[in-house]
């Protein structure tokens, strides 16, 4: 299970994946059109595949991705904060039927995160539920995500490959409750550098010095 271990229950209709880290973020968009276009190469038994931005940046990016794919009909791109909005049709799926939510990003306030959990609860078929990062992310940079990687790098792990580690969740984890202690908002932006200059400056001002 990934960052979502400290909530207290998981409906058993969700299935909630390792976070999948990648280096960089062109390394973290190239393993997600990997991982969805094995999805849609073997659809059986997959009702939809959801692909989730939190911001628009991120958004763009997973539309590039799914127009690329063979069958992207399949695959419905959409905003965190429009799930709700567009569920009609996938509410109308059955308890056999199986969802793939597939979420490009992970927004600084673990608020957000959780929305798109509460969707996947809400839904009668089964979820499958993971996130991609980078540790390029600014909220990953919070909490030195480039001596991460310097790491990782000394380890022999290459900008192409990904890592579940269970330790990085929990640094995740940290830095997104840091966030929210020190968040003065939470207005919209189209990157979440530009959320984190803009909501919580004291914590990315500091960052950049």
């Amino acid at each position: 299970m990934g960052l979502f271990d400290w909530f207290n229950s998981t409906p058993s209709n969700v299935t909630i994946l390792e976070d999948v880290i990648w280096m960089k973020n062109q390394a973290r968009l190239n393993g997600i059109t990997r991982a969805l276009s094995q999805i849609v190469a073997k659809p059986a038994g997959t009702a939809a595949v959801i692909a989730v931005a939190h911001f628009q940046e991120m958004l763009g990016q997973l539309r590039e991705i799914a127009a690329q794919l063979e069958a992207p009909e399949l695959i419905t791109v959409c905003a965190a904060d429009l799930l709700e909005r567009h569920a009609a049709d996938w509410r109308r799926l059955n308890e056999s039927d199986s969802i793939h939510i597939l979420v490009g990003e992970r927004h600084p306030l673990p608020a957000h995160d959780e929305r798109v959990l509460d969707f996947a609860r809400g839904l009668p078929c089964q979820s499958h539920i993971v996130h991609h990062l980078s540790l390029a992310d600014p909220m990953m940079r919070t909490f030195n995500g480039e001596w991460v990687e310097s790491i990782l790098k000394r380890l022999g792990m290459a900008e192409d490959e990904a890592i579940e580690s269970k330790l990085v969740a929990r640094q995740i984890k940290k830095a997104q409750i840091k966030i929210a202690s020190q968040a003065v908002g939470d207005s919209p932006a189209d990157s979440a550098e530009s959320w984190m200059e803009r909501n919580c400056p004291e914590i990315w001002n500091l960052r950049q010095r």
